[in-house]
């Protein structure tokens, strides 16, 4: 057991942190948070440091400003912390503030049955919020025994738009761009493109905690939590993961390429690192279910910055960079997505059954290539049976039409304005 008066000063040390959170870059997703005025929990998951606690605070800011009690659980000083202390900490809150109608809980899923915990306070009346940085560990719970008494949402570091945003600039009307701003986005895209869109990173210009987070993330969320015997091996293949963005893998070769007895290994390693939300993997479109897990995957990393810090050299391969970006796009819209391989080897990187789109990503087209990225953009199409297709480029605009197939080619920079929304 902690005793209330450790409890207590850390529940004062953290709600001056809390409060004090540099929150001047308004998140896209707080207008879908403030909407929701239901009776379960709201959790927000995603990567570590991409911003959960900060949209949080946007939250209770715009809508609980002066009732609310804030805990986060990531923190050395409970490292003791059981199911068995959650009574003691809501009797210190409610000692040291009153009683909040309103409980805001950070990394919660770190202590073992938090989710019976937050049953509780639910029944009781209580408004909560959420943050993890664990899917698989919220998931589970949360399916187990919170099964329509949450909402959950996943933040994303910062798209291009709340790139912009932090970086005070204004934002165009969608689709109509002088040239002047058409030369100041793309300069600021450059940046992004590079940069990433890590919080931290943009606002503060701390460049270091690329590398902070990656540790925590392997040491603290997996090395520890899943009692890796060979750390210095799982740190390997996840560095060659995050320098492989966009290749096509199996897990048999990178067993082969790091001399490891069990692809299931390699396997497991992916998936810890998924549930991390630091990678993620993309699967060949395939219409029969039971080639699905056989094909190879595509694997992508959730932000830019965190794949230059780690690989310097791979700023050459300029297309898959570009590629990582209109990936973690996707996902944070919430799309459900494949890369696509026909019987001619035709390639498209990305199709959406679900709309019938079909996007190709280029850096330069040329010559040289640009039959070759029309040919897979306009075979997965057909595939799909759909007709609008599209090529992202750095800086190219065209439209095209061949064989009743209409393909946009447009900068990145374009689509990703023109494809924010709160969903993601």
């Amino acid at each position: 057991m902690i005793s209330k008066s450790v409890l207590g000063t850390i529940v004062k040390d953290q709600l001056q942190e809390f409060k004090a959170l540099h929150d001047s870059v308004i998140r896209t997703k707080l207008d879908l948070a403030i909407s929701y005025k239901g009776s379960a929990a709201f959790v927000v998951k995603g990567l570590r440091r991409s911003g959960k606690s900060t949209l949080l605070k946007q939250i209770i800011t715009t809508r609980y400003p002066d009732d609310f009690s804030y805990f986060n659980f990531d923190d050395e000083r409970l490292i003791d912390f059981t199911a068995d202390d959650f009574q003691v900490l809501m009797e210190t809150m409610i000692e040291l503030f009153g009683k909040s109608e309103t409980l805001v809980f950070d990394e919660i899923q770190n202590i073992t049955g938090w989710e019976l915990f937050i049953n509780r306070i639910l029944r009781e009346g209580y408004t909560v919020f959420i943050t993890g940085s664990n899917a698989h560990l919220l998931s589970k719970e949360l399916g187990t025994h919170l099964t329509g008494r949450h909402v959950d949402i996943e933040l994303y570091p910062f798209s291009f738009t709340e790139f912009l945003k932090a970086n005070s600039v204004d934002i165009p009307m969608k689709g109509l761009y002088s040239t002047e701003e058409k030369a100041l986005l793309s300069k600021q895209f450059k940046q992004y493109f590079e940069k990433g869109g890590m919080p931290e990173v943009v606002v503060l210009q701390n460049e270091q905690m690329l590398t902070s987070v990656v540790n925590d993330i392997i040491y603290k969320d997996i090395v520890s939590r899943y009692n890796i015997r060979k750390p210095a091996e799982f740190k390997s293949i996840l560095k060659f993961l995050i320098a492989n963005i966009s290749n096509q893998i199996s897990y048999r070769s990178i067993q082969n390429n790091f001399n490891i007895q069990s692809s299931n290994t390699i396997q497991k390693y992916i998936e810890y690192a998924e549930d991390t939300y630091l990678i993620f993997i993309v699967h060949r479109y395939e219409p029969k279910l039971k080639q699905f897990d056989k094909n190879l995957k595509k694997i992508y990393c959730v932000d830019n910055g965190i794949i230059l810090k780690h690989t310097p050299n791979i700023l050459k391969r300029q297309g898959a960079l570009l590629e990582n970006l209109v990936a973690v796009h996707l996902k944070r819209q919430g799309k459900e997505f494949y890369y696509y391989r026909g019987k001619t080897s035709a390639e498209c990187d990305f199709v959406i059954p679900n709309e019938k789109q079909a996007i190709q990503v280029c850096a330069h087209l040329h010559h040289q290539n640009k039959d070759r990225e029309i040919k897979g953009l306009k075979e997965a199409l057909e595939t799909l049976r759909g007709t609008q297709g599209r090529i992202l480029t750095f800086d190219q605009e065209e439209q095209l039409t061949q064989d009743n197939k209409t393909v946009t080619i447009q900068p990145v920079w374009q689509w990703l304005l023109e494809n924010e929304s709160t969903n993601g």
